[in-house]
């Protein structure tokens, strides 16, 4: 009897053993072990602040009829010129007799220029002086009364004609000087011409 007892404990003592290494056996790897820890997360870098874009300024200079017009303006209106739209030599003298407002461009040193095919009303005008402070205030008053609608822009103070149908002629004027161009578009192709980003 006793040595029943004994083998059944030392059978039980040995299941016991084949238990506990096939339960480590069954465990799963770093179970079990310290708990790791978790990095801290670093400081997130603040967003950077983004540069501003450089504003275009005026470049100052002795502008002609052809420089103050873009290359590539100048180029499309001197291919033309075989086929008879040409700078008008005589415009400015016939400024003076229809338009004292326009021949004012002349009288105060800048240019008045136009180019045109011969025996024709379509013609591409536009002019470019200095000007006071006073001869502005006056000049902005009288494109005011004769309809023009003035508009505060980026490089300047805009002036338009609303009735495009009779001319759609365009004034910029500036600290010190003015410009004026028989349409917007070409006012726009002038402007990009004269003002200069300043490099970086």
């Amino acid at each position: 009897m006793s040595r029943r007892l004994s083998a059944a404990r030392a059978l039980a003592g040995a299941l016991a053993l084949l238990m506990a290494v096939l339960l480590v056996g069954c465990a799963q790897p770093g179970t079990g072990g310290p708990p790791t820890s978790t990095p801290a997360p670093s400081a997130s870098q603040p967003p950077a602040t983004p540069t501003p874009a450089p504003t275009p300024t005026f470049v100052v200079k002795t502008y002609t009829c052809q420089s103050i017009l873009p290359p590539p303006t100048l180029a499309v209106f001197q291919s033309k010129q075989s086929a008879g739209f040409t700078l008008q030599k005589d415009y400015v003298q016939r400024v003076h007799n229809f338009s004292p407002d326009l021949s004012q461009f002349d009288d105060w040193g800048g240019i008045l220029c136009q180019w045109a095919y011969p025996e024709t009303q379509n013609s591409v005008d536009y002019g470019f002086s200095a000007i006071t402070a006073q001869q502005a205030t006056t000049e902005q008053a009288g494109l005011t009364r004769n309809g023009y609608v003035g508009t505060a822009k980026d490089h300047g103070m805009v002036f338009a004609n609303t009735d495009t149908t009779d001319f759609p002629d365009t004034y910029l004027f500036i600290d010190g000087y003015w410009f004026y161009a028989s349409t917007t578009s070409l006012l726009d192709l002038i402007v990009e011409n004269v003002f200069a980003t300043p490099e970086q």
